[in-house]
């Protein structure tokens, strides 16, 4: 069943413009009101700025009238007067494919985009598809209960048209898309992952050119997961057993980062610090190992580099690929708050180093760091909580 207090519904989304296109013909968006989530992806007809803005115009006119309860007849009776048929080639001007969520409950409408793909244990379900008109637009109805561990794919026609005149004459078939994602282990990845895993063998089908805008959003329920992050000690030596005790009293995975704050906690749990070899780059310094803490890392240098990571993450979902397998700290600590991360506390120490006054990495670097850390992982649906002590 779906248990609203730890069940959290993660979105993960990827996407490539068709070769030679400035801006995507796929739009997608994510749209909430008093506890029903509403995705929306659409294709519009073609490519280029003329597709960009078919698909935006549809996107937001059936999120923003689902979202706030319009039944879906007048929804797309609504798109339909917005966005006529072409009447030269008799096409849909944007095709569509909505899911709506509410508790347990998936209410999925599809028009013309390649079918949705459910996982269940790792295995795709097959789940009920009713078909109706709605005008002369004939859709896809289902009705899905949903439970902790489901994960939906929903994805433009750039997917399936991958490879086609290339890797794959026929294009990348719903029965190989299933069977790759089976292969996947889609229980241990994010959302994100596997969206950037479909889209990049998509990339690879088509030799690195696509020739159309492909477009994967997938939605996954899944547990809370809490990280931990201690930065710094705190600005009063007096107050370091209490946020100590604080920090140590937290569920969830443990994060410290910083020689000073290493210390620190290594004096107040009488755990030795134990360097980890080869866990140093070119760029960023070694870990080290601690009972009772998951990561030991240095301070600014790997968290300013973990923003990097994450920025280019938000970016451009692919980048997680490039990093995610990698040894050193910031990839590391990168991957967690992407890959596992909920719910991160950071537990921010005001306390000022003399030594580093003046320099790349003095305090109000530190605190400034932190900040623009917090609003990435923001954006990604993180909830972020910082305590300054």
């Amino acid at each position: 069943m779906f248990e609203p207090e730890i069940q959290f519904v993660e979105t993960g989304w990827a996407s490539v413009n068709k070769h030679d296109e400035t801006l995507c013909g796929d739009s997608f968006k994510l749209f909430e009101n008093d506890g029903r989530k509403v995705f929306v992806l659409s294709d519009g007809l073609g490519s280029g700025v003329k597709a960009n803005i078919l698909s935006t115009l549809t996107t937001t006119i059936l999120g923003t009238m689902l979202s706030r309860g319009v039944p879906i007849d007048a929804c797309i009776d609504t798109v339909a007067t917005t966005l006529p048929v072409c009447r030269m080639r008799k096409l849909a001007y944007s095709t569509f494919t909505v899911l709506q969520l509410e508790h347990s409950q998936a209410y999925l409408v599809q028009y013309y985009n390649p079918a949705a793909i459910v996982l269940r244990n790792g295995k795709s379900y097959k789940y009920q598809n009713n078909v109706r008109f709605i005008g002369e637009k004939k859709i896809h109805e289902s009705h899905i209960q949903m439970g902790k561990g489901d994960i939906l794919v929903l994805m433009s026609d750039g997917v399936t048209n991958a490879g086609v005149g290339k890797l794959a004459s026929e294009g990348w078939k719903r029965e190989e898309i299933i069977a790759f994602l089976e292969r996947l282990d889609t229980g241990k990845m994010s959302a994100s992952h596997i969206a950037a895993q479909i889209v990049s063998c998509c990339l690879s089908l088509s030799e690195n050119s696509l020739d159309d805008d492909t477009t994967v959003l997938v939605i996954k329920l899944r547990d809370r997961s809490v990280v931990n992050m201690l930065v710094g000690p705190p600005e009063n030596k007096e107050d370091d057993n209490r946020v100590l005790k604080l920090f140590f009293a937290k569920e969830g995975i443990r994060v410290v980062c910083g020689g000073s704050t290493a210390h620190a906690v290594s004096k107040f749990t009488q755990k030795p610090l134990v360097v980890i070899e080869d866990s140093r780059s070119d760029e960023i310094p070694g870990m080290a190992r601690m009972e009772d803490v998951d990561y030991v890392t240095e301070g600014v240098i790997t968290l300013k580099k973990v923003w990097e990571l994450c920025s280019g993450y938000l970016a451009d979902p692919l980048t997680l690929l490039g990093f995610c397998g990698k040894k050193d700290a910031a990839s590391i600590l990168a991957t967690l708050l992407i890959e596992t991360a909920t719910d991160i506390n950071i537990y921010f120490g005001m306390a000022a180093n003399a030594a580093h006054e003046g320099t790349e990495i003095d305090f109000q670097a530190k605190l400034s760091l932190i900040k623009q850390l917090e609003e990435c992982l923001q954006k990604m649906n993180k909830a972020v909580k910082i305590s300054f002590c």
